[in-house]
């Protein structure tokens, strides 16, 4: 089986718990939570951060990265997102206020630190000869995406933080490729109203999206638990998960597809 390994997995940072990056290769990282504390000096093998929206939780890691290696780095490090998340980005985080504009700033050989790369919705994007992928639209608070991963003749589906799984369902029915999908889920069911404005998931909005799948031949893994609450969360999961065979997700862990 295929895997992809997970670098953060946590809806808010705290000691022990990291936020979300997930590592498909050595090269490429969906969004960066995490990539620091999980990799270490590894991090200079990362060429290309695949963003799914621009929330701090998401993207802190792309300043220190950076940081932290900068005399050390020698090729451009690539950020892909939606337009709206990139103008995000640099407005407001890259900015030469909060942090430095690393995309006017030289590596010692002459090629920029940071290159902006807008990605289209829908669009598969070859990343090796047997590695590619593709972002579909996600509902939460900015704009966002998700993503699906695939390698050779496998997928994993990431839909990062949403409200809906619409499109992720839609995604599901109509891609025998995915063997795996990765769900948010940030708060417990009794706090529904501030899910609902944030745009998160609880178990009970999670499972009752999932009813409406018609396949059941995919590993469901769960990700994005806020730490405070992760005993009545996953208590909660086995309460409403019926027949799906739910994993929560940890961090360092490989997810397998």
């Amino acid at each position: 089986m295929k895997h992809i390994k997970v670098l953060g997995a946590y809806g808010t940072k705290a000691k022990g718990f990291g936020t979300t990056s997930f590592a498909l290769n050595k090269a490429h990282v969906i969004d960066a939570g995490n990539l620091l504390d999980a990799l270490g000096e590894e991090t200079l093998d990362i060429q290309n951060i695949w963003l799914t929206h621009s929330h701090l939780d998401h993207i802190v890691d792309i300043a220190y990265i950076i940081d932290n290696y900068f005399e050390q780095r020698d090729r451009t490090l690539n950020i892909y997102g939606t337009k709206a998340t990139l103008q995000a980005l640099k407005k407001h985080f890259l900015n030469d206020v909060i942090w430095p504009d690393f995309s006017k700033i030289q590596l010692s050989n002459g090629e920029m630190v940071v290159k902006y790369i807008d990605i289209e919705l829908d669009k598969v994007y070859t990343i090796s000869q047997n590695e590619s992928i593709k972002a579909f639209e996600t509902e939460h608070t900015v704009c966002s995406c998700g993503y699906i991963y695939t390698k050779d003749d496998s997928s994993i589906l990431i839909t990062a933080d949403t409200c809906s799984l619409d499109t992720a369902i839609q995604e599901i029915e109509v891609n025998n490729t995915i063997k795996s999908i990765v769900i948010e889920c940030s708060f417990p069911s009794h706090l529904e109203d501030l899910a609902l404005s944030s745009k998160h998931l609880t178990p009970k909005l999670l499972f009752s999206f999932l009813q409406n799948v018609k396949r059941r031949d995919f590993q469901l893994y769960i990700n994005h638990i806020k730490p405070t609450y992760i005993i009545e969360i996953t208590q909660e999961i086995e309460q409403y998960k019926n027949d799906f065979d739910a994993v929560l997700v940890k961090d360092g862990e490989n997810l397998h597809f």
